[in-house]
């Protein structure tokens, strides 16, 4: 042996969650929100639509899902050969959307099953449409008879125990409108009621045990709904970093379902 003492090693303890989320408040108290917070609006779709990659393929036969005047993907983004269906409750909203925007639109209710559409396509997106709906599972339900064998669903919906999701669900429909229409800065038109069926992540693991193939991604974002209130944000972020960094799964603002049948 050389004689020489070995340099003793100091672990340092991670911090807890509740350390980590008492940083980001303070930093929110500052106007610093967390990183995730930056451009999120457009980057989840960006993350939505390369979930979709799989199977958005040259030929494929897509399904848009509660999407309107907004399909998810513009004939510009589609790759040659594609069919690109809309479904939606309100024939109006199809109509509404720039021309070419689909190849066939469909007026009817996804929780209610249509034949016609059984086995026809290879790829169903749907972006925050299933946190509208009465009954989830029978939306679920026919997804999976309207893929073909080895399709996928990409769904995005709002978690129902997420404060803004508790707040919707208590306050009525009126306050609760115009709540959201003036701290989101959204026509009163453009907010739809809210029901929140099996949305969250124990209820969603269950309705999916029929899918080959499942991930679910908690997302996080609900501190928008107290940027005028910043001392009030900064609790809430407090309360949104804990819940995440504790994996309190159920708790989450948003959830996005990669789906192959």
């Amino acid at each position: 042996m050389s004689g020489l003492t070995p340099k003793t090693m100091i672990t340092r303890p991670h911090p807890s969650p509740f350390r980590l989320a008492v940083r980001a408040a303070r930093a929110a108290l500052s106007g610093e929100l967390p990183p995730r917070y930056a451009g999120y609006r457009v980057s989840w779709r960006t993350d939505f639509k390369e979930l979709a990659g799989p199977a958005l393929k040259p030929g494929a036969r897509v399904l848009d899902v509660g999407a309107g005047r907004r399909p998810m993907f513009p004939p510009d983004e589609r790759p040659a050969g594609v069919t690109y269906v809309g479904l939606d409750v309100v024939r109006s909203e199809l109509e509404a959307a720039p021309p070419g925007s689909y190849d066939e639109k469909v007026a009817a209710d996804v929780t209610k099953p249509l034949a016609s559409l059984e086995r026809q396509f290879d790829l169903i997106v749907s972006w925050q449409v299933f946190e509208h709906l009465h009954t989830v599972p029978a939306a679920l339900e026919n997804f999976y008879a309207y893929l073909r064998p080895g399709g996928y669903a990409i769904v995005s919906l709002s978690g129902r125990y997420s404060l803004f999701g508790i707040l919707n669900m208590l306050l009525p429909r009126r306050l609760g409108v115009g709540l959201v229409a003036r701290v989101m800065r959204r026509d009163p038109e453009t907010v739809f009621p809210a029901y929140y069926n099996h949305c969250y992540w124990s209820a969603l693991d269950k309705l999916l045990r029929p899918w080959s193939s499942v991930e679910i991604v908690t997302k996080w974002a609900g501190a928008g709904y107290f940027r005028s209130l910043v001392p009030l944000q900064a609790v809430y972020i407090l309360y949104e970093e804990w819940a995440a960094a504790s994996s309190r799964h159920n708790l989450a603002t948003h959830y996005f379902l990669q789906l192959r049948k």
